[in-house]
């Protein structure tokens, strides 16, 4: 589906009175009622619930006539930015630095943490961690805060883990350690050190299906020697997705300020996208892509989209990466902001202004969408859609001129086309088009 269809010939109040039913698979407003709490407070989920038609003022609706059809799905994208995970999307978790339960004076010398995509079916995490211990030998607790599932997801306990994440697995100074895992729900569950679960049997609110009201936290003993101690921790979530994105990976950066220096002295962020991949990262705590390393051959573009004036301006720099990894460093590193990855829908792309026609990444399960009912120009456009990927000159002026237009493309003069050398799935695509 695409917000193209969207007209404005009635007016734009027209469009917001009836989304529901005509525009967006069910409405943004389900996206709204469900979306996690990771991003939207109980006490903010409360005030959307209430935002009816019924609710808003007539100012307001004067305002929203006067938006232009940009304006509009700018607007929309914003939206989806903070808040689109419903019955038309999964949301399975996000990575999460470890925190100290009560306050301690370990710190965090050195953290390198790897994330890896995989088929874009799950993100492999795995963190080096390097903590000092300024005193005695001294036994804590540490925690591991896992948000809710929520959307098309049975939230429910999975042999009493998160259904969603697996291989989880905590080493400090060459000794796995075992874990637990307590069902908590809000941010108070720990006190004088010791972590309180609730009964699941005994529990009032939601326990299973796609929106529960509690959340995972594994928490551990770890004994810190006096000075330097390595801890190795990793875990597998599976990825998010839904009608905005093809997939979505947040990580929570800003719980490294719990540790006593209340910063990373030394932090080391690896991004491994795999080949040919697109990854849209929010500028929450970095300014712009020159911060980052691409090793291998790619693409770094910048986009920002206005918002209302009222800071809800959606800034992320793209990275189409044909090969190679991602490094962010950072030296006395206090992070302001979460670590969020997304790939936008194509339709979101095109619906908010990108420049970007067919997509850089092809593996995905909606790129048919994409490939189904074009005209004969449109196929043969896309026919040559694995060769631009790759930089290739074209000689022919249209052919040139429509990939030069696309965010994605890198023009390569050394690059020669051969069949042979692409991935099947450019080999069917191509097929499927003749």
């Amino acid at each position: 589906m695409s917000l193209s269809n969207l007209k404005l010939n009635t007016s734009a109040n027209q469009h917001i009175n009836t989304s529901a039913n005509q525009q967006i698979d069910k409405s943004a407003h389900r996206h709204i009622n469900t979306s996690t709490h990771r991003q939207i407070d109980k006490s903010a989920h409360r005030q959307i619930d209430k935002l009816t038609n019924r609710q808003i003022d007539k100012s307001a609706h004067r305002q929203i006539d006067k938006l232009t059809h940009q304006q509009i799905m700018k607007w929309f994208l914003l939206l989806l930015s903070t808040a689109l995970y419903a019955n038309d999307g999964a949301f399975f978790g996000s990575g999460n630095h470890l925190v100290p339960i009560m306050e301690t004076d370990i710190s965090v010398q050195k953290e390198i943490l790897y994330l890896k995509k995989i088929q874009n079916k799950y993100i492999e995490v795995s963190v080096y961690y390097e903590f000092f211990n300024p005193k005695e030998d001294k036994e804590i607790t540490v925690g591991f805060e896992a948000e809710s599932p929520s959307g098309d997801v049975d939230g429910a306990p999975k042999n009493g883990h998160n259904p969603y994440m697996f291989d989880f697995t905590v080493n400090l100074n060459n000794a796995f350690l075992p874990f637990q895992i307590a069902y908590v729900t809000d941010s108070l569950y720990a006190k004088g050190g010791k972590i309180k679960s609730i009964d699941l049997n005994t529990f009032n609110g939601n326990k299973d299906g796609n929106d529960i009201d509690f959340r995972y936290v594994y928490h551990f003993k770890a004994k810190f020697k006096k000075g330097v101690n390595i801890l190795k921790h990793t875990y597998k979530y599976n990825i998010s997705g839904g009608i905005a994105y093809n997939y979505h990976f947040d990580y929570i950066l800003t719980a490294a300020n719990r540790w006593a220096n209340k910063r990373i002295d030394d932090f080391t962020l690896i991004i491994d996208m795999g080949a040919f991949q697109t990854a849209s990262i929010e500028r929450t705590f970095f300014k712009s892509g020159r911060e980052w390393l691409l090793s291998g051959v790619g693409k770094i573009t910048e986009t920002t989209l206005k918002g209302g004036g009222d800071g809800t301006d959606l800034k992320t720099t793209n990275f189409y990466v044909q090969q190679g990894l991602l490094f962010f460093q950072k030296k006395n590193f206090t992070p302001k902001g979460e670590l969020r990855i997304c790939d936008w829908a194509l339709w979101v792309h095109q619906s908010a202004g990108f420049p970007i026609d067919y997509p850089f990444t092809i593996d995905l399960p909606n790129f048919k969408d994409v490939s189904e009912g074009k005209t004969d120009e449109e196929k043969r456009l896309l026919r040559n859609l694995p060769f631009a990927r790759r930089g290739y000159i074209f000689k022919d002026k249209t052919l040139q001129a429509f990939y030069n237009k696309q965010d994605w493309y890198q023009p390569n003069p050394s690059y020669i086309p051969e069949v042979e050398h692409l991935s099947q799935k450019e080999k069917e695509l191509i097929n499927s088009l003749k």
